[in-house]
C-alpha cells in the first residue's frame, strides 16, 4: 500500500511563512492518507465506487500529494495548471465540482484532528489562504 510523500520542491519562496506552517503541520500529521479518505467516503459515498480499482492505493497518494504540493506553492506555474487541469478531468468524468473543491478542506480537516493541540491558529489561517487562492486559481 503506498502512502502520500511530502513533497520536497517548495519552489518560490515568496509565501516562506506559509509553506512553512503547512510543511511544519504535515511533518507533525504523519500520513493523513486513511483519515482523508474516510472523510470523503463518508461525505460522499458514491465517490468510494471510483477507488475500487486502486487496490494499492497509488491513486489516492498521488492525489494527496498533489494537494499538498499545491498548498506548498499555490502560485507555481504547475500547481495553478495542475490544479485547473484536474478540476476538468474530474468534471468530464462525472465527479462534481463541489466534491473536488470539498477534497481540499476534507484534507484540512483531517490533517487539523490528527494535529490536535499542535494545529495553532497560525497554521489553519495559512491552510485557508492556501487553499483559497489554490481554489480560486482553479476556476
Amino acid at each position: 500500500v503506498q502512502t502520500c510523500a511530502l513533497p520536497i520542491y517548495l519552489g518560490d519562496r515568496g509565501g516562506a511563512l506559509t509553506a512553512d506552517l503547512i510543511t511544519a503541520s504535515l511533518e507533525a500529521v504523519g500520513d493523513p492518507t486513511a483519515d482523508v479518505y474516510a472523510r470523503l467516503f463518508a461525505q460522499f459515498p458514491d465517490v468510494e465506487e471510483r477507488f475500487r480499482r486502486d487496490t494499492t492505493g497509488a491513486i489516492k497518494a498521488e492525489m494527496l500529494t498533489m494537494v499538498f504540493d499545491c498548498l506548498m506553492n499555490p502560485t507555481g506555474p504547475y500547481q495553478a495548471n495542475v490544479v485547473r487541469t484536474e478540476r476538468v478531468n474530474h468534471e468530464s468524468s462525472g465527479a462534481a465540482s463541489e466534491i473536488f473543491d470539498r477534497f481540499f478542506w476534507i484534507v484540512r480537516d483531517a490533517c487539523r484532528a490528527r494535529a490536535g493541540q499542535a494545529w495553532t491558529p497560525a497554521t489553519d489561517a495559512a491552510w485557508t489562504a492556501q487553499i483559497e487562492r489554490i481554489l480560486q486559481a482553479s476556476r
